[in-house]
């Protein structure tokens, strides 16, 4: 046979070697394969997904003034995540919570999700806290397609248009908004409002969503005073809100800001005036800065239980869970928010099943239907078209240093289920009982 073309068969079958190699290669790594990958159906590559690990991420104050207040939400999430590695995983896998510190700082928030995106490999977001820091990265993560799951803060861009990998955590401001409207336009129908607005979307949403509650009422807005979000001391705005004369008050504010405006009314100016605030105050940072008694009567809406209400199951276990994986953080109502965060979690997890891709990652949380979480007042709903858990809320007001709820559950929910209200740690109750 000449040179040449045995030089060519030797060169065809190093060639069919080569792809007998590789279609049995199985354990060879692609190129550019992302570390901590599996494959779960096929060629489909799932970042932050093996065999026995899930790794979820998020973006929280860890360090500097806010920490104080919200990283306990972090550590309820990490808790409860503990708490279900304890008990074998999802489905053999046990989760991997990282937490990056972006100290409420949208620049610091960009840096801390690259990272968890791009180094840390994540799977999902899970919980990531702030409406100004989550602003910040909420469509890079989109392009990248990372499932964006139960955000804390109420942004109505957030699910508004919908997308497919971004889900709400806490209830839409909007939407909280109506509800508290519609309690005004109750209780003071043909009275005098003023209004106390952060100067950002978190103040309009609210003022848009006061204003569709308030629609066929004889409510007159007779004054709208705003703050910056970096101002705390609202004093000045406090004595013009006075001097309109309304006849209630509402806060969109951060508890900070509430409890100036609170202050300010009862111990400087002598105003006794009703005060309805945005979700953001029911805990127990307002009632602390505010004081008790000049808290007193504050009126809110609520979707998860209080930690004093100690007779309830989901309240001890939850207490439990911290004392046994909080790594020392006591239970607090912040720990509790981000318990109902990560069951959340859990729930879409289990939902998705055991060939775990971001794909059923999404469609298991658009399954949730009439669930109670263990520490919920309310259940969730969701859809392919339903973004936001928490579409019906109950009502609070401040009573003798504690929030107390009252009245019936308030439903705008747009995924209708049969359950109605949550109790005894999870326990569903349908309309009519």
């Amino acid at each position: 046979m000449p040179a040449r073309l045995r030089r060519g068969f030797l060169l065809v079958a190093i060639l069919l070697a080569g792809l007998l190699l590789l279609s049995c290669g199985g354990e060879e790594k692609e190129a550019g394969e992302t570390p901590g990958a599996t494959k779960a159906t096929g060629a489909e590559k799932v970042p932050g997904v093996t065999d026995t690990e899930i790794i979820l991420g998020a973006n929280f104050p860890l360090s500097q003034t806010p920490a104080a207040a919200y990283a306990p939400m972090a550590d309820g999430e990490r808790a409860y995540f503990d708490y279900v590695n304890s008990q074998g995983g999802i489905y053999g896998r046990k989760i991997r919570f990282v937490v990056g510190d972006d100290h409420y700082n949208p620049a610091d928030t960009v840096e801390v999700v690259r990272k968890l995106v791009e180094q840390d490999g994540v799977f999902a977001i899970a919980g990531p806290f702030g409406v100004p820091t989550h602003t910040a990265v909420y469509k890079y993560l989109e392009e990248k397609g990372v499932p964006d799951m139960f955000i804390s803060g109420g942004l109505d861009i957030f699910t508004d248009p919908l997308v497919r990998t971004r889900f709400q955590g806490s209830v839409n401001y909007g939407t909280e908004a109506k509800m508290l409207g519609q309690y005004i336009a109750q209780h003071y129908n043909g009275k005098k409002l003023g209004l106390l607005l952060q100067n950002d979307a978190f103040g309009q949403d609210g003022k848009a969503g006061l204003l569709k509650g308030l629609e066929g009422s004889d409510v007159e807005v007779v004054a709208e005073e705003t703050y910056e979000s970096t101002q705390w001391d609202v004093t000045a705005q406090t004595q013009r809100l006075k001097a309109a004369n309304p006849d209630v008050i509402v806060g969109y504010n951060i508890p900070p800001v509430a409890a100036s405006l609170v202050k300010t009314a009862r111990e400087v100016l002598n105003w006794d005036v009703p005060m309805v605030f945005s979700g953001d105050q029911v805990g127990e940072l307002f009632i602390q800065l505010a004081g008790a008694q000049d808290a007193e009567g504050a009126v809110s809406a609520v979707f998860g239980t209080m930690l004093y209400h100690t007779e309830d199951p989901g309240v001890q276990r939850h207490i439990q869970i911290m004392k046994d994986f909080g790594q020392g953080v006591e239970a607090s109502n912040f720990t509790l928010y981000g318990q109902v965060i990560a069951e959340l979690m859990v729930k879409s997890l289990e939902n998705a099943g055991p060939n775990l891709t971001r794909d059923s990652l999404i469609e298991g949380a658009e399954a949730i239907r009439d669930w109670c979480c263990s520490v919920c007042v309310v259940p969730v709903n969701l859809s392919p078209t339903d973004h936001r858990p928490f579409e019906i809320e109950m009502l609070t007001r401040v009573e003798n240093g504690k929030w107390v709820e009252f009245g019936e559950p308030v439903n705008l929910e747009s995924t209708p289920g049969k359950v109605i209200a949550c109790k005894n740690g999870g326990e569903p109750v349908y309309a009519g009982e």
